[in-house]
């Protein structure tokens, strides 16, 4: 029998002399400058820790905020599930030592720009120079407001839970989670690092490898999970508050206090992954924003958005399509 031919490979050489169809990993800024990826990021810290129910609540999970119940939209009790990976359910507590999957605290975020490593020569960047960024950009106080529970496209896909700018008719101080793409232009402007991306702005993952017991329990699912996220939308966007614990000495709920979330809270944290973050950036930019000055400086950050495909700023639209739950 004749050998395999180049025809019977499972990647073939393009034209350009790129491998065709072998995975290129996510958009960083320059890839051949990257020695390890890394998952240092800017983001939202939306852990939480349900100290009430320690059937569901991981001992070291941290009250970064209590504005959102996220055992709302997952299914501990596997009606609809029949699987997910290792990690089990990584929100509305993190998996408690009695979880027969791997015990892990809360680690509910949703990052803002991923930094990769605090080490430059690796392509990442030090933290001296992320606090001299964070000092001359324009922090506002940040409120989210859910968009719609996604099915991603990875096979078993993973669950997120997106906050997505939103151009409704009001004025631009009253758009959905402008503020996520406010913070995340002037980043990337500011930010010019090899490993610097940000995965599928903007949205939070709290379950990987998902996998529905039928096709039926995956409709009542998300029939039940789109209810929550409705009732969320009509409550309107939500500064998140951490949860002062009585006998925490003026740190969170379950651990320890990081800069002045709780004293000038709404701002945005440093993780050097999603288990560990590290500092915490208060508000500079500070409401009323519906003055004239405030409208226009919004509107100018708001005005090109990054297209991760080409690695290239581009004119953001008019308006967005309209919102599909």
């Amino acid at each position: 029998m004749a050998a395999p031919g180049p025809e019977s490979a499972q990647f073939a050489y393009g034209k350009g002399g790129a491998l065709e169809g072998c995975p290129t990993g996510p958009p960083l800024l320059d890839r051949s400058k990257v020695t390890i990826e890394g998952l240092a990021f800017l983001g939202l810290n939306l852990s939480r820790n349900h100290a009430g129910n320690q059937a569901m609540s991981h001992q070291g999970s941290i009250s970064r905020q209590t504005q959102f119940d996220f055992n709302r939209i997952q299914d501990r009790g596997y009606k609809n599930f029949v699987a997910t990976n290792d990690d089990g359910w990584l929100c509305g507590g993190g998996e408690n030592g009695d979880s027969y999957k791997l015990p892990n605290p809360d680690s509910a975020h949703c990052e803002v720009v991923r930094l990769g490593t605090f080490n430059e020569a690796w392509g990442g960047v030090s933290r001296a120079r992320i606090r001299e960024v964070m000092g001359s950009i324009m922090v506002p106080h940040i409120a989210v407001t859910p968009s719609f529970v996604l099915r991603n496209g990875d096979e078993p896909p993973e669950l997120e839970l997106k906050f997505d700018l939103e151009m409704t008719a009001g004025e631009v101080e009253t758009w959905p989670n402008w503020q996520l793409r406010f913070l995340h232009n002037q980043l990337f402007e500011a930010l010019q690092i090899p490993a610097r991306f940000c995965p599928g702005p903007h949205h939070m993952t709290f379950v990987r490898k998902a996998a529905w017991r039928s096709p039926e329990h995956m409709r009542r699912y998300f029939a039940d999970v789109h209810s929550v996220v409705a009732e969320w939308r009509k409550a309107g966007p939500k500064h998140l508050e951490p949860e002062l614990h009585p006998d925490a000495q003026g740190c969170p709920s379950g651990g320890q206090l990081l800069g002045e979330e709780l004293t000038s809270p709404h701002g945005i944290y440093l993780f050097k992954h999603r288990n560990e973050p590290v500092e915490y950036f208060a508000p500079n930019f500070h409401p009323p924003y519906g003055t004239p000055e405030k409208r226009k400086i919004i509107r100018d950050v708001l005005a090109k958005q990054w297209h991760s495909p080409t690695l290239e700023w581009r004119e953001a639209p008019a308006a967005p399509p309209p919102l599909a739950l």
